[in-house]
């Protein structure tokens, strides 16, 4: 009998997927990738067992090694389940929100909070821990993230986080999903999902004649087709600021000039943000995937005129 997670394949299309859903007797979601579910009759689809599945070792070609790898991560804290075994998850706790991150972890047991795991990750870095059942899951405890974002260089340091998590059995199966860290199927959570989404209409609402920002930039005006948000190069070409948050200024003037640039119908616009920690390079390459009507297609700018430091844009 199939159950929710359980990982299978097509009998009539070359295709393989996890089970997300049950529409109706005979009818199962199944999630492909790219986060696509399909609805499927049962008898179209057969399980795999987890000693089936093969980590993928196709040998790259020397064209791929050259070619510039596009860091697209999301920024945040990550939280997945991690599939070991047929039944059985390991919790692997993710950073890509900061420089360092010191974390506490507690399990709440009778409304009573014991202290589990400890440490810090540096961004990129992860850790597994916590192996659990997914036949138990109505038993899993609750789980509490005390956690502190440090950056090396920052205006201001960001206040501790406090996150009580536990999902809900349809929520848990439905955000298994391709996981950016391990590179597979996982079920991924966004610890700081409130803290870092964004919302357009707001940012259009906002006036950008307020303190914390900057002026001088016109939506009336064409912007130049390459634009540099290094900060000294913003204070040069007459960007006045009343603030010490350089990363909100930087963001300010690539939001405003890539939203005039696609008013004024460019075909393609250039960013130099820098290579430094990655950092703003994260921020931007974020927005970018999550709004595709400014941007149809993004990448690394030419790395011989750049650096690296620079993205490439086709406007939407």
């Amino acid at each position: 009998m199939l159950k929710l997670g359980d990982r299978v394949k097509f009998v009539n299309e070359n295709m393989e997927g996890f089970v997300t859903s049950f529409k109706g007797k005979n009818l199962i979601g199944v999630t492909i990738e790219d986060d696509f579910e399909i609805p499927v009759l049962a008898s179209e689809i057969v399980k795999i067992d987890f000693d089936e599945v093969k980590p993928n070792t196709d040998k790259k070609t020397g064209d791929d090694k050259l070619k510039p790898k596009l860091n697209t991560n999301p920024i945040g804290v990550f939280w997945a389940y991690n599939r070991i075994g047929e039944n059985e998850v390991e919790g692997v706790l993710h950073n890509n929100a900061c420089d360092t991150m010191v974390y506490l972890i507690y399990q709440k047991e009778k409304e009573v909070y014991n202290l589990y795991k400890t440490g810090k990750l540096s961004r990129g870095e992860e850790i597994n821990f916590l192996k659990l059942n997914l036949e138990n899951y109505e038993k899993w405890n609750t789980l509490l993230f005390q956690l502190i974002l440090a950056d090396d260089i920052t205006i201001k340091p960001s206040k501790p986080l406090h996150i009580e998590f536990k999902s809900k059995p349809k929520e848990f199966h439905q955000s298994l999903k391709f996981c950016f860290f391990l590179q597979k199927q996982a079920y991924m959570f966004k610890l700081n999902e409130e803290l870092n989404s964004l919302n357009l209409n707001a940012l259009k609402q906002k006036d950008f004649n307020e303190k914390n920002t900057i002026e001088k930039i016109d939506l009336s005006q064409k912007p130049e087709p390459i634009i540099d948000l290094h900060f000294e190069k913003l204070l040069e070409r007459g960007y006045s600021t009343q603030t010490n948050d350089i990363i909100g200024v930087q963001m300010d003037v690539f939001i405003k000039t890539l939203e005039a640039a696609y008013m004024h119908q460019m075909n393609s616009i250039v960013y130099v943000h820098g290579i430094g920690n990655q950092y703003l390079k994260n921020k931007i390459h974020t927005f970018l995937t999550k709004n595709k009507r400014l941007a149809k297609h993004f990448e690394e700018a030419d790395t011989l005129q750049f650096g690296g430091g620079a993205t490439y844009i086709e406007i939407g």
